[in-house]
């Protein structure tokens, strides 16, 4: 019996060496091809952002970091510092993107100086939040799109993840665990913060929580709420996201929610918004965008949209 017992093991042995097999190359095959998610992490992150470590001699900064008593609105402050000393005074994208936060402050509950920075080429068109309301922006992405609504719906989207505390956890679960440890100052973890959050994605519920929170924003704002399906459709040309449908597989290899369907679902979210409120007229701002001048400085009657032109709201803008 032990004689007849032993081939046998060894056939199902056998037969289960190459099931491993056949999924782990299916898997790798699936991981090679898998979309690019529309607001990836870049490597080739400009040399501002992650080529020059932090080193201030402000007092805050020099401070000796407990884990447990590192708080996010001191962070907030050593990142500030940090992308203050690179700002340009005459720099027109910065000074556009500090109009368009100064009309989104009074939508924060949180006590921190919120600043989006204009990080320059980044080789992406992205976005970044950090801890204490921190926004980078690369210029990609100010080139790439459409309308200053849709500026607008990305910038909420990235103060969404800083309203909802998704910055900070996801720094204090990397500490409490000691995957990001070796930091003895605040101006040291300000190094490790920027490095963890350019390089790691948030979860899909996380990105699907500031998904929301930026449509109610726009909702609540002058913008069109359909502002924010026109920046997904282009981040998801530009990053050839272009999948229809769900896969069970490939989504669970993505970092985001699959492109298309945050699309659909946000187009759908503004078309209902647009069928509640028939009178309503909300701004677009083709133009602002291009010339870098804020809706508050700069409005124009042909940026205007109604229900009527809910579809196509930058066609009506551009006639």
């Amino acid at each position: 019996m032990k004689s007849s017992a032993a081939p046998q093991r060894n056939r199902r042995l056998a037969a289960l060496a190459v099931l491993l097999a056949f999924g782990a190359g299916l898997i790798a095959l699936l991981w090679r091809d898998r979309p690019a998610p529309p607001l990836r992490s870049s490597l080739a992150t400009p040399f501002q952002l992650l080529g020059t470590p932090l080193h201030l001699v402000d007092r805050l900064a020099s401070r000796a970091l407990p884990v447990g008593d590192v708080d996010e609105e001191a962070l907030g402050e050593v990142l500030r510092q940090r992308f203050e000393a690179q700002v340009r005074p005459d720099d027109p994208d910065q000074r556009y993107l500090d109009a368009l936060m100064a009309g989104l402050a009074p939508h924060s509950q949180r006590p921190f100086r919120y600043r989006a920075y204009a990080v320059g080429a980044c080789g992406t068109a992205n976005a970044w939040a950090l801890p204490g309301g921190v926004i980078l922006v690369c210029a990609e992405l100010l080139e790439l799109l459409e309308s200053e609504a849709a500026l607008v719906s990305v910038l909420a989207h990235e103060l969404g993840h800083v309203e909802l505390g998704h910055c900070f956890a996801r720094v204090r679960f990397e500490l409490l665990s000691r995957r990001l440890g070796g930091f003895r100052t605040l101006a040291q973890l300000a190094d490790g913060t920027v490095a963890l959050l350019l390089q790691r994605p948030y979860s899909k519920a996380a990105e699907h929580e500031a998904d929301d929170y930026a449509q109610a924003l726009l909702q609540a704002s002058v913008y069109d709420p359909a502002a924010q399906g026109r920046a997904f459709a282009a981040l998801n040309a530009a990053h050839g996201q272009s999948r229809p449908r769900a896969d069970l597989i490939l989504d669970g290899l993505e970092t985001h929610p699959p492109g298309a369907l945050r699309q659909a679902e946000y187009e759908q979210r503004a078309a209902a918004w647009w069928r509640r409120h028939p009178e309503a007229r909300r701004y677009v701002g083709r133009r602002n965008l291009e010339e870098r001048r804020s809706l508050g400085e700069w409005t124009l009657a042909g940026e205007w949209v109604d229900a009527s032109a809910a579809g196509s709201p930058l066609d009506q803008a551009a006639r």
